[in-house]
């Protein structure tokens, strides 16, 4: 019986991992498609916006191609810094008996974290504060608890990266997208809190 449970336990851990998607800017019928088919094609990839793509977006929705660029280019200080952080505030996570121990755990919700940046920052070149899928979220929020991911340390990273990117663009004085930015980060914080419902965007 145990070996059953186990088997079905996996099954759905695995289907919910394949409907978790973060990503619901290429839903979006307001933006055009161009800009919606160039999220679309990184997003599939898991990359970030060819120079071609940047380059087609932010003249299409005119935003700071330099901006985007930035926060590209700072990406992994940025989440490597949040996870500096956020060990010296709660170093028990990565020890024997903690939320994101084994190191497999803790790599995984470093690479969660650096996702979530990725599409944060689609959504300051598309100039777009919805940047979530709200049913490839649910099917997010629906793992963590099964996996028992500690949501409230990951928000502590996320605020701090939230801190560090925002100060990369008031640092070059890029302040309409510094507000798309925290406009992102609060749609994506409020989509990984439970109880969020499951609703289509348009």
């Amino acid at each position: 019986m145990n070996t059953i449970n186990e088997a079905k336990s996996k099954l759905e851990i695995s289907q919910l991992a394949q409907a978790a998607q973060v990503c619901g800017i290429a839903s979006h019928s307001s933006l055009p498609l161009s800009v919606r088919a160039a999220v679309a094609k990184a997003d599939a990839s898991k990359q970030p916006l060819s120079i071609e793509e940047l380059k087609e977006v932010c003249a299409s929705r005119q935003t700071s191609e330099l901006a985007v660029k930035l926060l590209m280019a700072d990406s992994c200080q940025i989440v490597d810094t949040a996870r500096r952080e956020l060990l010296k505030r709660q170093p028990q996570l990565t020890l024997p008996g903690g939320d994101l121990y084994p190191e497999p755990r803790a790599e995984a919700c470093w690479r969660d974290c650096q996702e979530f940046l990725r599409v944060i920052i689609y959504g300051v070149a598309c100039n777009c504060a919805e940047i979530t899928d709200a049913a490839g979220m649910a099917a997010l929020r629906q793992l963590y608890t099964r996996m028992g991911v500690p949501v409230s340390a990951m928000m502590y990273a996320l605020n701090q990266m939230r801190i560090l990117s925002s100060k990369t663009l008031e640092t070059s004085g890029q302040i309409h997208e510094m507000e798309s930015l925290n406009m992102a980060f609060d749609d994506l914080i409020k989509a990984l809190q439970p109880n969020q419902p499951m609703e289509s965007r348009s």
